[in-house]
Protein backbone atom coordinates (compact mmCIF):
# COMPACT_ATOMS: atom_id res chain seq x y z
CA UNK A 1 0.00 0.00 0.00
CA UNK A 2 1.81 3.38 -1.35
CA UNK A 3 0.42 6.35 0.71
CA UNK A 4 0.65 9.72 -0.63
CA UNK A 5 1.27 12.76 2.03
CA UNK A 6 -0.84 15.85 1.91
CA UNK A 7 -0.79 19.00 4.26
CA UNK A 8 -3.53 21.28 5.36
CA UNK A 9 -2.05 24.41 7.08
CA UNK A 10 -4.54 26.10 9.54
CA UNK A 11 -4.95 27.60 13.04
CA UNK A 12 -6.07 23.89 14.50
CA UNK A 13 -5.39 20.33 14.87
CA UNK A 14 -7.91 18.82 12.17
CA UNK A 15 -8.71 15.04 13.11
CA UNK A 16 -11.90 14.92 11.06
CA UNK A 17 -11.63 17.29 8.27
CA UNK A 18 -15.13 18.43 6.55
CA UNK A 19 -15.56 19.10 2.92
CA UNK A 20 -18.39 21.43 3.18
CA UNK A 21 -17.36 23.94 5.81
CA UNK A 22 -14.98 26.20 3.79
CA UNK A 23 -15.69 29.84 2.10
CA UNK A 24 -17.27 30.05 -1.15
CA UNK A 25 -15.72 32.20 -3.23
CA UNK A 26 -12.13 29.76 -3.41
CA UNK A 27 -10.18 28.34 -6.17
CA UNK A 28 -12.47 25.65 -6.16
CA UNK A 29 -15.71 26.29 -4.38
CA UNK A 30 -16.32 24.82 -0.93
CA UNK A 31 -14.32 21.82 0.11
CA UNK A 32 -11.13 20.84 2.04
CA UNK A 33 -7.94 22.11 0.55
CA UNK A 34 -4.89 20.15 0.67
CA UNK A 35 -1.52 20.51 -0.73
CA UNK A 36 1.60 18.05 -1.52
CA UNK A 37 3.32 20.55 -0.70
CA UNK A 38 4.36 21.27 3.47
CA UNK A 39 6.22 24.52 2.66
CA UNK A 40 3.19 25.80 1.01
CA UNK A 41 1.08 24.29 3.81
CA UNK A 42 3.26 26.19 6.36
CA UNK A 43 3.23 29.47 4.58
CA UNK A 44 -0.47 29.69 4.72
CA UNK A 45 -1.01 28.51 8.46
CA UNK A 46 1.58 31.45 9.60
CA UNK A 47 -0.37 33.65 7.21
CA UNK A 48 -3.58 33.20 8.15
CA UNK A 49 -3.36 31.76 11.70
CA UNK A 50 -0.68 34.24 13.18
CA UNK A 51 -1.73 33.37 16.87
CA UNK A 52 -0.81 29.28 16.50
CA UNK A 53 -0.02 28.42 12.63
CA UNK A 54 -0.62 24.41 12.31
CA UNK A 55 -0.15 21.94 9.63
CA UNK A 56 -2.13 19.04 9.74
CA UNK A 57 -0.35 16.32 7.71
CA UNK A 58 -3.02 13.20 6.14
CA UNK A 59 -2.00 10.36 4.40
CA UNK A 60 -4.31 9.24 1.19
CA UNK A 61 -4.03 5.38 -0.14
CA UNK A 62 -2.73 5.37 -3.48
CA UNK A 63 -4.58 2.34 -4.46
CA UNK A 64 -8.15 3.93 -3.64
CA UNK A 65 -7.29 7.27 -5.11
CA UNK A 66 -6.80 5.63 -8.49
CA UNK A 67 -9.44 3.19 -8.42
CA UNK A 68 -11.75 4.55 -10.35
CA UNK A 69 -14.23 4.73 -7.54
CA UNK A 70 -13.66 8.81 -7.12
CA UNK A 71 -14.97 11.20 -9.55
CA UNK A 72 -11.87 12.95 -10.20
CA UNK A 73 -10.98 16.31 -11.61
CA UNK A 74 -7.45 17.18 -12.91
CA UNK A 75 -6.36 20.85 -14.08
CA UNK A 76 -3.52 21.70 -15.81
CA UNK A 77 -2.56 25.88 -15.56
CA UNK A 78 -4.73 26.55 -18.47
CA UNK A 79 -7.85 28.74 -19.83
CA UNK A 80 -9.96 25.49 -18.62
CA UNK A 81 -8.46 26.01 -15.00
CA UNK A 82 -8.71 29.36 -14.98
CA UNK A 83 -12.22 29.84 -15.92
CA UNK A 84 -13.16 27.10 -13.17
CA UNK A 85 -11.38 29.37 -10.73
CA UNK A 86 -13.19 32.74 -12.07
CA UNK A 87 -16.63 30.87 -12.27
CA UNK A 88 -16.22 29.19 -8.32
CA UNK A 89 -14.93 33.46 -7.40
CA UNK A 90 -17.24 35.71 -8.94
CA UNK A 91 -20.50 33.81 -10.56
CA UNK A 92 -22.42 33.15 -7.61
CA UNK A 93 -25.24 30.85 -10.08
CA UNK A 94 -22.29 28.52 -11.18
CA UNK A 95 -23.05 25.08 -9.77
CA UNK A 96 -19.94 23.58 -9.20
CA UNK A 97 -20.05 19.71 -10.84
CA UNK A 98 -20.04 16.53 -8.72
CA UNK A 99 -16.45 15.85 -8.46
CA UNK A 100 -15.57 13.95 -5.63
CA UNK A 101 -11.59 15.75 -5.61
CA UNK A 102 -10.42 18.60 -7.70
CA UNK A 103 -6.01 18.50 -8.55
CA UNK A 104 -4.93 21.57 -9.85
CA UNK A 105 -3.07 24.88 -9.72
CA UNK A 106 -3.45 27.31 -6.69
CA UNK A 107 -4.09 30.56 -8.01
CA UNK A 108 -2.45 33.45 -6.95
CA UNK A 109 -2.96 37.67 -7.33
CA UNK A 110 -1.63 37.27 -10.79
CA UNK A 111 -4.64 35.59 -11.20
CA UNK A 112 -6.66 37.80 -9.66
CA UNK A 113 -5.45 40.93 -11.43
CA UNK A 114 -6.43 39.51 -14.67
CA UNK A 115 -9.63 38.28 -13.45
CA UNK A 116 -10.64 42.41 -12.19
CA UNK A 117 -9.92 43.64 -15.58
CA UNK A 118 -13.10 41.69 -16.43
CA UNK A 119 -14.97 43.79 -13.47
CA UNK A 120 -13.86 46.76 -14.34
CA UNK A 121 -12.87 47.14 -17.79
CA UNK A 122 -15.53 45.03 -18.47
CA UNK A 123 -13.05 42.45 -20.76
CA UNK A 124 -14.47 39.21 -21.29
CA UNK A 125 -12.40 35.95 -19.71
CA UNK A 126 -11.78 35.01 -23.49
CA UNK A 127 -10.38 38.61 -23.52
CA UNK A 128 -8.39 38.17 -20.71
CA UNK A 129 -7.31 34.16 -20.66
CA UNK A 130 -4.38 35.07 -23.58
CA UNK A 131 -2.79 37.08 -21.15
CA UNK A 132 -2.35 34.78 -18.14
CA UNK A 133 1.19 33.46 -17.57
CA UNK A 134 0.12 29.72 -17.13
CA UNK A 135 3.33 28.71 -16.45
CA UNK A 136 3.65 30.62 -13.31
CA UNK A 137 1.66 28.58 -11.74
CA UNK A 138 3.53 25.50 -10.01
CA UNK A 139 2.13 24.81 -6.62
CA UNK A 140 -0.77 22.40 -6.85
CA UNK A 141 -4.21 21.95 -4.61
CA UNK A 142 -5.86 18.66 -3.43
CA UNK A 143 -9.48 19.61 -2.90
CA UNK A 144 -11.88 17.27 -1.50
CA UNK A 145 -15.45 17.57 -1.96
CA UNK A 146 -17.49 15.05 -0.80
CA UNK A 147 -18.03 12.59 2.18
CA UNK A 148 -16.46 9.72 0.57
CA UNK A 149 -13.61 10.83 -0.64
CA UNK A 150 -13.04 13.16 2.72
CA UNK A 151 -12.90 9.99 4.34
CA UNK A 152 -9.90 8.26 2.55
CA UNK A 153 -7.59 10.80 4.78
CA UNK A 154 -6.03 9.89 7.86
CA UNK A 155 -4.15 12.14 10.22
CA UNK A 156 -0.85 11.36 10.88
CA UNK A 157 0.23 12.92 14.48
Amino acid sequence: MANIYLYHGTGLRIESPRWDLGDFGRDFGRCFYTTYDRRTAIDWARKNHKDNPTVNKYSIDFERLTDGSLNVKRFSADAEWAEFVWRNRYDRRFKRPDYDIIIGPMADRGLKEQFMKMRTEGKTFSEVAPLIHYDKFQSMQVCFCSDYAIDMLNLID
